[in-house]
């Protein structure tokens, strides 16, 4: 939506379809929960519900980020590296990218390690 625009729930099934393999019932699903969420809307022409986003992609992915670490680990990123090492989850390529990413943290004077 943040793309395209207004789509119609088939428009948005098909998009989904490959990614997702959702029914056309799970994206209406979806879409009333993000609807009572307020972060979509709706307008309805010729009997077809067309949808669009109310909120800013990088808003969302942030909150959503936010809100699957304090769901499912306490908060804490450390948790969810963690937890995706034991299960050989992490690429080399992963690792020398958070190696890289932590080192420049450091570099910068910390990247959010006060408390």
């Amino acid at each position: 939506m943040w793309d395209e625009g207004s789509l119609s729930i088939l428009q948005i099934a098909e998009k989904l379809a490959d990614t997702t393999g959702w029914s056309k019932h799970a994206v209406i699903s979806f879409l009333k929960r993000m609807e009572a969420k307020h972060l979509v809307t709706y307008e309805t022409k010729r009997r077809t519900k067309y949808y669009s986003a109310l909120s800013e992609k990088d808003l969302i992915v942030k909150e959503e980020r936010n809100s699957f670490l304090k769901n499912f680990y306490n908060g804490k990123l450390g948790l969810m590296v963690s937890a995706m090492a034991a299960d050989n989850s992490l690429s080399q390529e992963d690792i020398e990218d958070l190696r890289k990413l932590l080192d420049s943290l450091q570099q910068e004077g910390g990247g959010g390690t006060e408390r």
